[in-house]
């Protein structure tokens, strides 16, 4: 049977730098943390360097980080356990009014988080720069991007300035023609895609301010951002993009539209009138 990755980690310890073994130290003793963590977390917890961090994962065979934490995740899991029972909520036996409750149960408890991680004065800054903002883009990648339009969309109907761009081709477009009065408002879990990182670099090169809406702190898109807006649980790593990062992200869209409607409130009436009165013509 194919050693699980804690087994593999444990045989190459004597092969590993002195750095390396930092990393290997910290992650047998922190299993469980380590799944949750990112790669710039890793490696402050660690004092070595990302890229240290990533030779570290393919050293081991692995493709990156993420892999990483996918093989450590599958060693955690007890003996004839699937992935799906990794958040060890909701069981196979459960009768569906179990089930229902487990999830209301959930939602509820990362909303209570997403409360309590989310910064009075982060949230001040970012509707400092969204009411200073001539155009504010609403962005995002992959699942993310639902967030992104969902922001759009309640956005648009307090002031014209809001938009979104759901192709990243016409994103780098849009991006590329920002200018110092701008404003991206960016959701990504990680903080850490290709995507969020090129967006960054582009934003920085036109002048352009950031508000990123992530769950990691550190994060490598932190380093491009105005200000960092934290929400999120700590997925899984077989989630892929739960419906809880999503609630907790929406929230923090609607704490954003409370505060930018509460500092005007005429000009906010005075468009979702207009919009109304638009929108009762398409009904029947």
């Amino acid at each position: 049977m194919e050693k699980n990755i804690v087994a593999l980690m444990l045989q190459e310890y004597e092969n590993f730098t002195r750095s390396e073994r930092k990393i290997a130290d910290y992650v047998l003793e922190h299993q469980k943390e380590t799944q949750y963590i990112s790669i710039t977390d890793l490696s402050a917890e660690c004092e070595v360097a990302v890229s240290t961090v990533s030779l570290f994962c393919r050293k081991l065979k692995l493709a990156g980080f993420n892999d990483f934490k996918l093989e450590l995740a599958r060693a955690s899991l007890p003996a004839g356990t699937g992935a799906s029972q990794l958040a060890g909520e909701i069981l196979l036996e459960d009768p569906l009014g179990t089930v229902m409750g487990k999830v209301l149960h959930s939602l509820q408890e990362e909303l209570n988080n997403a409360y309590h991680m989310l910064s009075e004065a982060a949230v001040a800054r970012a509707v400092d720069l969204l009411r200073g903002a001539d155009q504010v883009v609403c962005l995002g990648q992959g699942n993310h991007s639902v967030v992104a339009l969902a922001a759009w969309g309640q956005f648009s109907t307090t002031s014209p300035k809001f938009k979104t761009i759901q192709d990243s081709h016409m994103q780098a477009v849009v991006l590329s023609t920002l200018s110092r009065k701008d404003v991206v408002l960016y959701f990504s879990h990680s903080g850490a895609t290709h995507e969020v990182l090129e967006a960054g670099e582009i934003i920085r090169s036109r002048g352009a301010k950031l508000i990123l809406v992530t769950r990691y702190l550190n994060s490598p898109a932190s380093a491009y951002a105005d200000t960092v807006l934290l929400c999120g649980p700590n997925e899984q790593p077989f989630q892929f993009g739960s419906s809880s990062a999503f609630i907790a992200q929406l929230y923090v869209v609607e704490v954003l539209l409370s505060e930018f409607v509460r500092r005007d409130p005429e000009e906010a009436e005075r468009n979702r009138q207009a919009v109304g009165k638009s929108l009762t013509q398409k009904c029947v």
